[in-house]
């Protein structure tokens, strides 16, 4: 009976330990799901959006950023998502929640777009 138990609880803490393993090795990949959308994939969106021409496409200034849902924004970076130093500070997002998006600046125009990783929504603009 004692080496039932003990084999049954052997078992189990192996079983426990593998995946263990799966999770933590999980946590270092992206889910397909969650893949950050390109910067050219960015601004082709803006444009389509915003009915822009393609005589803007030369003054295009782009940054991969963080934006907070009070509009605070901070540096980052795509493979990571780390957070790094306030740079700015913008109007509020539309969804009043925090992205990671990028920061598409058309100088021409005057305006500044921030768009969504994921799915290239527009959550703020300057």
């Amino acid at each position: 009976m004692i080496k039932r138990v003990l084999l049954s609880l052997a078992i189990a803490s192996v079983i426990t330990y593998f995946v263990y393993l799966a999770l933590i090795d999980s946590l270092t990949r992206s889910s397909i799901n969650y893949r950050s959308i390109s910067n050219d994939t960015a601004v082709l969106i803006l444009f389509k959006h915003e009915n822009l021409s393609s005589n803007y496409l030369n003054e295009i200034n782009s940054k991969y950023v963080y934006i907070k849902g009070n509009g605070e924004i901070y540096e980052s970076k795509k493979d990571t998502n780390f957070i790094g130093k306030y740079i700015g500070k913008t109007n509020p997002t539309v969804t009043t929640g925090s992205h990671f998006g990028w920061e598409v600046n058309l100088p021409s125009l005057n305006k500044t777009y921030y768009l969504d990783h994921l799915r290239g929504d527009i959550v703020s603009t300057d």
